[in-house]
């Protein structure tokens, strides 16, 4: 049986998630969701496909979406995703699936991975905690999905909208006047939504949310002037992964 895990990562949780899923599946392939962006439609043959993204809002990011929504899978194909996140996994698997049906099949099995959260403030010590578990909790979660398992997540009731359903700049994501037009931002976006003008970087209306270009700023000049509590909150990146790591994912599969 051979396996495709399509994973997106801002700041390395499901990166690192991916990469250890990978290393217990027999013959895996790894393709970030960041490399699908251009095109049109992809077919996938795969006898096992693979999700793996933080939640945000209760929702999945969305490139995943957008990502779902151009697939071609075949009949029969066991679906399974893997979504880390701080809080709760709030109802990632009925959306998932959701978009899943509106192309003929269906999510098999939807798994939850606890991990630091690059948006609200954490306890330092439950972060750690959560890193340091990371691979035994993988490790748990492997023997569902090789024996794979499945589970009905079909729902009739009609899910509530989210904020992160459609790219937009909720949070009024900006760039301050300490910005030294690095780039870094524009090259971790994976939406292509900011750009370098007159030296300083611009951020567009078409975000995903991920906060790539918060956690990534070598110079912390960009903040979340809608949400103060959170707007100077800690840079985080998972201590595995490197900011070439995140920009590489950008690069055609």
């Amino acid at each position: 049986m051979n396996t495709s895990i399509y994973f997106f990562s801002a700041t390395g949780n499901s990166l690192t998630t991916a990469k250890l899923l990978a290393d217990g599946i027999t013959n895996c392939k790894l393709i970030p969701v960041a490399s699908t962006r251009n095109k049109e439609i992809i077919i996938e043959e795969s006898d096992r496909i693979g999700f793996v993204y933080p939640v945000y809002y209760g929702d999945m990011p969305y490139p995943v979406r957008e990502l779902v929504a151009k697939m071609r899978i075949k009949k029969n194909t066991y679906i399974f995703s893997v979504a880390t996140y701080r809080g709760h996994h709030g109802h990632v698997a009925e959306r998932l699936n959701q978009l899943l049906e509106a192309q003929g099949v269906t999510l098999s099995l939807s798994l939850g991975l606890p991990m630091p959260g690059n948006s609200y403030i954490n306890d330092a010590k439950v972060d750690q905690e959560y890193l340091d578990k990371q691979k035994e909790h993988v490790a748990q979660l492997l023997p569902r999905i090789l024996a794979n398992e499945t589970v009905n997540y079909e729902i009739t009731e009609d899910l509530k909208e989210t904020p992160v359903q459609t790219p937009n700049n909720f949070r009024g994501i900006t760039a301050e006047d300490s910005c030294i037009g690095c780039g870094t931002c524009v090259t971790v976006c994976p939406m292509e939504n900011i750009v370098l003008e007159d030296g300083k970087a611009l951020i567009g209306e078409k975000c995903a949310t991920c906060l790539a270009c918060f956690h990534w700023c070598p110079v912390e000049a960009i903040y979340m002037s809608k949400q103060e509590n959170i707007s100077r909150r800690s840079k985080y990146h998972h201590p595995d992964v490197q900011l070439e790591d995140i920009v590489e994912q950008k690069q055609d599969s």
